[in-house]
């Protein structure tokens, strides 16, 4: 029987009450002893508010309850778990679902019986209150500092906090603000501007990439003619800006200027939507739609699918089709295919591969179950442990996919007269039916369509060379 010990302290009660990660870790280690539980592992959130669950060891502590591997939690008091009645109550209605039991070190609870359900539910709501309060308190001195002129939360990029919680310049990094508001009044677009950002060499406080919705942020922040917004309020004068308030309200005349507040007027659908697999990367094509108006009024559409992993991973011209040239290439498809020459030796191939995928998957969760009873026991580390299973369920979810794939189970081989009526039915009336019709069969009939590697590309579209080189049917 495995013990999970739970522990979480958050700053203020670390130093105010002694709930030490240290002082816990040693009391509980006593408790259990002193209950004869050899087996027991630790769950250490540090410096987290108890008011929600949404806590990374927490988290964990609940997933491995539910795999079966903890059958007693265990805290030092019950406040430590939460201060929420609700979460109170989903949290043991859980462990009552998985077969878990929870205990607390200094109090004692029977949430088997009706008393003792309602006295733990006092308890919490105490804890909650308590919480709460602190929570009116925390906001009103936050409220008071904005007024004070002071800066709570993190200062914005270009500028630091000094001793007094006020801002003062980072003469390194308000350089690149400066450069920000440069390049949009010049007329470039938020994402023109990050990619210039990104071959400077000024770069972002986390990652080493720039992110659009830092540089918007940014942008709109009224830090950068020296004002504070706080709760939907703002504070003028709390520190040096680097522009005028007439300024700033300009700069946001520009950046609302160039934003597309056209509406659509175009009912068109994509017949292929998520439909088209990238020959180069594997992954599925978005779609996109560009129109221009004829002179005689009426209003062109072309849509056509664009591979977006590799636009965004810098291929120069990542792979694109027309929704045309698509329609072509699977009405020649579909009017050659032939399923019969080589469905049998298919189906016997694939019989013997998945005996092998089979075996390996059964011995793949005989050494999970091992890694689980190694792990219980501390005969290895959490972080061997972590990477053992890691590696494993790896492993595990590719020969899965790979057997899911091989469709060899009854219910799920396909047809081939099936498929051959659906070309049949496909080659007939396919190109008389309406846009919305087309992409009803497609989206009704089609998993996947995966083409050739085109020869060569013109003007960013691969049209040369291509042909469908596959189908995978529903």
């Amino acid at each position: 029987m495995t013990v999970g010990i739970y522990i979480r302290v958050s700053t203020d009660e670390q130093v105010q009450d002694g709930y030490s990660i240290s002082a816990q870790r040693e009391r509980l280690t006593a408790f259990c002893k002193a209950q004869g539980w050899e087996d027991y592992k630790f769950y250490v959130d540090e410096g987290i508010s108890g008011r929600s669950t949404k806590r990374p060891y927490f988290q964990k502590l609940l997933k491995d309850i539910e795999k079966g591997l903890i059958k007693i939690l265990l805290v030092y008091r019950l406040d430590r778990l939460t201060r929420s009645v609700r979460d109170l109550h989903n949290t043991l209605d859980y462990l009552d679902k998985h077969k878990c039991t929870f205990r607390s070190a200094t109090e004692i609870y029977d949430t088997s019986t009706a008393m003792g359900r309602m006295f733990i539910t006092i308890v919490a709501a105490i804890a909650e209150w308590e919480s709460a309060n602190l929570g009116e308190r925390v906001k009103m001195g936050q409220i008071e500092k904005a007024r004070q002129l002071e800066w709570s939360a993190q200062p914005p990029y270009g500028w630091i906090k000094d001793e007094n919680h006020k801002l003062k310049i980072n003469e390194e990094e308000i350089k690149a603000v400066k450069l920000m508001v440069k390049k949009i009044k010049e007329g470039y677009s938020f994402r023109q501007l990050v990619n210039y950002l990104d071959s400077s060499e000024y770069k972002p406080k986390r990652g080493y990439k720039w992110h659009i919705r830092t540089v918007m942020d940014l942008m709109h922040n009224p830090a950068l003619y020296g004002a504070m917004r706080w709760k939907d309020e703002i504070y003028e004068g709390t520190h040096e800006g680097i522009m005028s308030l007439e300024e700033f309200e300009r700069l946001q005349r520009i950046i609302s200027s160039r934003q597309n507040q056209k509406k659509r007027h175009i009912s068109s659908h994509y017949i292929y939507q998520t439909k088209i697999v990238c020959p180069y990367c594997g992954k599925r094509c978005t779609s996109e739609r560009t129109t221009w108006n004829n002179k005689d009024g009426t209003v062109k559409i072309n849509n056509a699918y664009r591979c977006q992993n590799c636009a965004l991973n810098g291929v120069n011209q990542p792979f694109r089709l027309r929704e045309i040239h698509i329609t072509e290439m699977l009405l020649e498809y579909m009017m050659n295919v032939n399923l019969e020459k080589s469905k049998k030796k298919k189906t016997d191939d694939k019989s013997e591969d998945v005996d092998k995928m089979k075996q390996e998957l059964k011995r793949i969760e005989n050494e999970r179950e091992k890694y689980q009873r190694a792990w219980a026991k501390d005969l290895i580390t959490d972080d061997e442990f972590t990477n053992r299973m890691n590696d494993s369920r790896q492993l595990h979810e590719e020969i899965t996919l790979k057997l899911n794939s091989l469709n060899l189970k009854k219910d799920e081989i396909t047809n081939t007269d099936e498929i051959k009526e659906i070309a049949k039915e496909f080659s007939n009336n396919f190109a008389s039916l309406t846009q919305e019709y087309k992409r009803l069969f497609v989206q009704s009939h089609i998993e996947c369509i995966q083409v050739e590697k085109p020869e060569f590309k013109i003007k960013g579209e691969s049209i040369k060379g291509i042909k469908i080189t596959d189908i995978n049917f529903y």
